[in-house]
């Protein structure tokens, strides 16, 4: 059986300042809610997210951030081969649910004035998801080292390097947002030609009439759609009829060659080649797989729930 993801549970050191973080690769995520701020580094592959229903394709190398009252979690079933840091900031107040009301506890040495610039530039922008600069990544990174193995001055340390990176946070979002009134055309049409793609992937698709689709040359159009999700164009296709074929295999009874062909692929060899690269299981395992998923899923909210209700330690 594919190892899923360990269930939430209190951290072991800084458990008053944090409710959860970790390092490591996600297989399965459901939907839920954290009881804090969640800052979520993705160092390598991809998610398919989604944060209050809104679908999110992340790539490589992005940032996402949640607040406690958004819901939050994989789309698909299985997600494997990822590498992530992410920290749960623990708040003053988790009944709050304005993102102006937003505090983090005052042992971050954050003003009120100070928090309440950081939460009113994040609350101000509808997307969650961002491209990571490198000295965010280094601050994730080593945060959650550090959390993981506190060592001299180590709350010190991480007090510093959790201002940095909300800090640098604000940062990113606001680079988006002027960066994104000076997008090219083209990019704007790539990106929603992605969403398209991402609803109509079983057509014939190829690179030439991708590229048209967009109105721009092959060679242009394959370098923005790798710059805006990481992938390929072929390999996107492929990413997009790969999450379309999980919802027929485990919900209705076709079989695996009946799934291949419906969401655009030409042969069930093929399909089964790129499914199990990019769930780690043939679709046969997968369709195997569903009798435990909704087992796991009530003890991982079950998990969070406790976690969330639990007394942070000194």
């Amino acid at each position: 059986m594919i190892q899923l993801r360990q269930f939430p549970s209190k951290p072991r050191h800084f458990s008053d300042l944090f409710e959860e973080h970790g390092s490591g690769s996600i297989a399965r995520l459901p939907v839920h809610q954290n009881g804090g701020f969640e800052v979520h580094y993705i160092a390598k592959g991809h998610l398919h997210w989604e944060i209050e229903s809104r679908p999110f394709l992340v790539a490589p190398h992005s940032v996402i951030f949640t607040f406690p009252w958004e819901k939050h979690g994989s789309c698909v079933d299985f997600e494997p081969g990822h590498q992530f840091h992410f920290v749960v900031f623990r708040l003053e107040d988790t009944k709050k649910n304005r993102p102006d009301r937003v505090r983090l506890l005052r042992d971050f040495g954050l003003s009120d004035r100070e928090q309440a610039e950081i939460f009113q530039k994040l609350s101000s922008v509808t997307n969650r998801c961002f491209p990571a600069t490198s000295d965010f990544a280094w601050m994730m990174t080593r945060l959650t080292r550090e959390l993981a193995q506190p060592g001299i001055m180590a709350r010190t340390g991480v007090i510093a390097l959790s201002r940095a990176v909300l800090c640098e946070l604000v940062r990113i979002v606001h680079q988006s947002q002027t960066e994104a009134r000076k997008d090219s055309a083209g990019e704007q049409r790539v990106l929603q030609f992605v969403e398209e793609l991402r609803l109509n992937c079983s057509g014939p698709w190829t690179l030439d009439s991708m590229a048209a689709a967009c109105r721009l040359k092959r060679t242009r159009f394959e370098n923005l759609a790798r710059e805006l999700t990481g992938d390929a164009p072929s390999v996107l296709l492929n990413r997009f009829r790969v999450r379309q074929s999980q919802s027929s295999l485990k919900g209705s009874n076709k079989s695996v060659t009946e799934v291949a062909f419906d969401v655009g692929f030409g042969s069930s060899q093929y399909f089964s080649r790129v499914f199990k690269s990019m769930v780690g299981m043939t679709p046969t395992e997968y369709r195997r797989q569903r009798g435990n998923l909704d087992r796991y899923d009530r003890q991982f909210r079950k998990a969070l729930e406790r976690l969330k209700k639990s007394e942070p330690q000194p």
